[in-house]
């Protein structure tokens, strides 16, 4: 008593235990098969973001079996949103695009009815790997009382593409983190690689400096929830980038930038990150476990490496949030056969980025962030003797003035434009692992499932003793929607 729903969608559900809209029992009776729908959306290779048929046939089930048993009784972590970072690099990409056509790319990563929803959004202060040239916001030497510090640069790209996204997602959450402070606060005095000066005049004008990015975005009306302290403390490159020790982070938080914050009503801003390194009892247990630098931080952001971390910091410090501060953005360029020159901007890179969204909600992240939104083609960094070229949700194509939207962009949008913030991570207890669950606030259930061979595979999700049979296509990413029930 099975029915084939166009679609290659077969769906069974148990009659003795759904409770069905509109019916006082369930066992017995006739069942309106209309009063459930669940709705499946699908992405393949050649079919980006289809609506495929819905729900609408009910039989009986008694197995109790599935390959992926979704728990409805373990919620987790709440999730907070999606986002991505605002680079110069990614608004001159854009303005190159008529007006017409920037407005469908910021309505498709921003806006909260048709787009991806992004929620969550970084600012680099001062320059990133992705800036048009190198700066900080107060390059003049010694100055101490940040007189001369000054966003000018920031009004000329990075507020215009904020301001511009703002019109789709008035709510926006912004964060800044910086991958270099002034170089007069390094050892070598340059914007690349060098170590942060261990005196504490220095932590003292660095405190302010991060004080005064807060006070004059609000300035422009724009609201600065959170500030990392610096980008991937152990990385040092030839792009902006400066080396912190653990303890210096310790020192910097608990005794310059968290007492400045909670004189300045600024108390809660703090995110302990961005951290790339794995290794937990590096910067994670080092700042938190003492007990007046852990008051000041609201926030541990990790990246790359850092999900080795996660988890450790999640079982140890419960009450952290936890921020995937941003994705891997492919072209391992030192890996053999990839192409120096090329972004892998392919459905084989949205397929590992999905993958690195369910591992970093799996370890207990609350919400996770792509690295660049948009770029052009080439999507070269800064680094001038080996620029390297990185990934983006959406590609302008600069001679032909289009944008691409590649499989990244939509392996992210299958989470996040279901999955709402306030939503609770849900465990599955069931053995396939290419499946997550989140349960929303409104009560839906969302299953996000992806097939990542060549063939179909047959798969049947369970919930509160309702069971669907669902054909996966090859190489596919596939979200459905369950109801309140």
């Amino acid at each position: 008593m099975t029915k084939v729903i166009t679609g290659s969608l077969l769906f069974l559900l148990s009659l003795s235990s759904v409770a069905v809209a509109g019916s006082s029992s369930v066992a017995g009776n006739a069942l309106d098969s209309s009063s459930i729908t669940v709705k499946w959306k699908l992405s393949t290779q050649d079919a980006m973001w289809s609506d495929m048929p819905d729900a609408q046939s009910l039989v009986s089930d008694s197995s109790g079996r599935a390959d992926i048993l979704v728990d409805v009784d373990n919620l987790k972590q709440t999730i907070d949103g999606f986002g991505g970072a605002y680079n110069e690099k990614g608004w001159t990409a854009l303005s190159l695009l008529s007006q017409e056509k920037q407005d469908e790319v910021l309505k498709a990563l921003f806006d909260q009815e048709s787009g991806a929803k992004f929620t969550i959004c970084r600012i680099p202060i001062g320059a990133s790997d992705y800036a048009e040239s190198r700066y900080t916001l107060n390059e003049k030497r010694n100055d101490y009382a940040m007189k001369k510090f000054s966003i000018a640069r920031d009004k000329e790209k990075l507020i215009p593409y904020i301001r511009a996204s703002l019109k789709y997602n008035p709510d926006m959450k912004l964060w800044g983190s910086a991958w270099t402070p002034p170089t007069w606060m390094k050892t070598n005095r340059d914007f690349d690689s060098g170590n942060f000066k261990n005196k504490p005049k220095i932590y003292d004008a660095y405190a302010l400096y991060l004080k005064k990015f807060i006070e004059s975005y609000k300035a422009e009306g724009l609201e600065i929830y959170m500030v990392a302290v610096q980008n991937e403390p152990t990385i040092l490159t030839k792009y902006p980038s400066c080396a912190w020790e653990p303890d210096q982070f310790l020192v910097f938080i608990r005794d310059y930038l968290g007492p400045l914050f909670e004189k300045s009503n600024l108390s809660g801003r703090i995110m302990l990150g961005t951290i790339q390194d794995g290794n937990f009892d590096a910067y994670p247990k080092t700042v938190l476990s003492d007990k007046k630098a852990n008051s000041y931080v609201s926030c541990v952001g990790f990246q790359w490496d850092g999900v080795a971390s996660v988890a450790k910091t999640r079982a140890s410090y419960p009450d952290k949030n936890i921020m995937q501060t941003e994705t891997e953005c492919g072209n391992w360029h030192w890996k053999p056969g990839f192409d120096p020159d090329k972004p892998q901007n392919d459905w084989s890179y949205g397929s590992y980025t999905w993958n690195k969204i369910k591992t970093y909600f799996d370890e207990g992240v609350n919400s996770y962030l792509l690295w660049n939104m948009i770029l052009d083609e080439e999507g070269k960094s800064i680094d001038a003797a080996r620029p390297w070229p990185q990934n983006a949700a959406i590609v302008v194509d600069r001679a032909k003035k289009e944008s691409v939207y590649t499989p990244m962009y939509y392996a992210i949008k299958h989470f996040s434009y279901y999955v709402k913030p306030g939503a609770k991570y849900t465990s599955l207890k069931e053995g396939y692992r290419n499946a997550i669950a989140f349960t929303n606030p409104d009560g839906e259930i969302v299953v996000i499932a992806q097939n990542d061979l060549v063939n179909p595979v047959e798969k049947t999700i369970s919930l509160k003793g309702s069971v669907i049979k669902v054909s996966l296509p090859p190489r596919s990413w596939s979200t459905f929607i369950f109801p309140k029930m």
